[in-house]
């Protein structure tokens, strides 16, 4: 994979409100294992402008109506897929699923990132952003039990869809063409990561700088989930091994901290 070479240009895409058609594939049928009857994907790369939309979210386990929803989410397209140029806030997790895990009292807000997440609750975001944005779902399921443990999971990668990364498609995003150990080479550390516990919390997305490819965050602050169940990273209180571009850590689907959180990829072959 670091010996690929990949296009990127950065463009932005705010997700605004409009009409929905509802996905085509459902969420029925599958396997209880989130590692399970996964098709892969083969190279896709996002439109640079999309018009955005909103549903109803009641499948994918959101509580949001149809109407009213808006997001701000911005993306950076690579030569295979876009993927969110921070990682995803507590404003638009909220605004989405209409509900806010437990967050940290010092770092609740809307533009600090959602923490204390799932992979289940990842996968569930992921669909319902699908949904907004009018797309097919990558995830079908028989159903959603509680702490949203999700039932009968199949999983599509070839889907032009939101999801989660998986770990190869996370370091591709994340490394931005550095075969370094760190996206920052031998540059300050704490310049572009928040970690060591160089505060008593996760900070607001986007205060340190970003990699090659203008995405924010990568290292530290919050872990992000892939779709391999894996937490890729690391976070604001890991030490300095631990948010290397190939250190991940591996946990069941319904672990969640104060220091696990999403990022998202988008999956298009509509280019225009």
């Amino acid at each position: 994979m670091r010996n690929r070479k990949f296009k990127v240009a950065a463009f932005v895409l705010v997700s605004m409100l409009g009409a929905c058609s509802s996905p085509t594939n459902g969420e029925t049928g599958g396997l209880d294992c989130p590692e399970c009857d996964i098709k892969t994907s083969s190279a896709s790369n996002t439109s640079s402008s999309m018009e955005t939309s909103s549903g109803s979210n009641s499948s994918s386990g959101s509580n949001t109506s149809s109407s009213s929803v808006t997001l701000s989410v911005s993306w950076i397209k690579t030569s295979e897929f876009s993927v969110s140029q921070t990682e995803i806030t507590q404003a638009d997790y909220e605004a989405l699923m209409g509900t806010l895990p437990t967050q940290m009292v010092k770092a609740k807000g809307d533009s600090f990132p959602v923490s204390n997440v799932s992979w289940y609750d990842a996968v569930l975001f992921a669909n319902a952003f699908s949904k907004h944005l009018g797309l097919d779902t990558a995830y079908s399921y028989t159903s959603v039990n509680a702490g949203n443990k999700i039932v009968g999971l199949r999983t599509d990668l070839e889907a032009n869809a939101v999801r989660l990364p998986t770990k190869a498609e996370w370091q591709v995003a994340a490394r931005a063409g550095s075969l370094d150990t760190y996206y920052w080479g031998t540059a300050k550390a704490s310049d572009y990561a928040q970690y060591n516990n160089l505060t008593d919390a996760y900070q607001l997305v986007g205060q340190k700088l970003p990699n090659a490819w203008g995405l924010y965050d990568v290292s530290g602050n919050v872990a992000e989930w892939t779709n391999d169940t894996a937490l890729c990273g690391g976070n604001w209180t890991s030490v300095a091994k631990e948010i290397a571009l190939d250190a991940y850590e591996k946990h069941l689907p319904d672990y969640a901290s104060t220091t696990t959180g999403i990022r998202v990829i988008l999956i298009s072959k509509n280019e225009p």
